[in-house]
């Protein structure tokens, strides 16, 4: 079973042509968009939730802007900075400003390098 992802517009988008008044069956959209039908499902089910569909933020956002900031600085000057070294200094940060809840997983490290566009 091949996953997809899709984007926000494309989601946006089916469930634009779902609401419309167009006498079209779940199945007719599915075939036209070449789109899973249990998962055009789960679009129509999940749109109340906007999370399904729009890309969450960062939980801590001042970490995140300091850190961020941090990486910049640093690059700036000529150092590297590793993927080792940014949870390293977002775990000091969150120890310095008692976030104990924060975790600076690969999940989150992938996420902050895309929310900061950052590679």
């Amino acid at each position: 079973m091949v996953q997809h992802s899709y984007s926000k517009h494309q989601k946006i988008r089916v469930l634009k042509r779902w609401k419309e008044p167009h006498g079209l069956t779940l199945r007719d959209i599915a075939r036209r968009e070449k789109i899973g039908k249990s998962c055009i499902s789960r679009w129509i089910r999940n749109e109340a939730n906007p999370v399904a569909i729009k890309r969450r933020g960062a939980v801590h956002p001042e970490l995140e802007k300091e850190l961020a900031s941090w990486v910049l600085e640093g690059r700036s000057v000529g150092l590297k900075v590793s993927g080792s070294d940014i949870p390293e200094t977002a775990l000091e940060i969150a120890k310095r400003d008692d976030l104990a809840e924060f975790r600076a997983s690969v999940g989150w490290l992938v996420n902050f390098k895309k929310r900061h566009r950052l590679s």
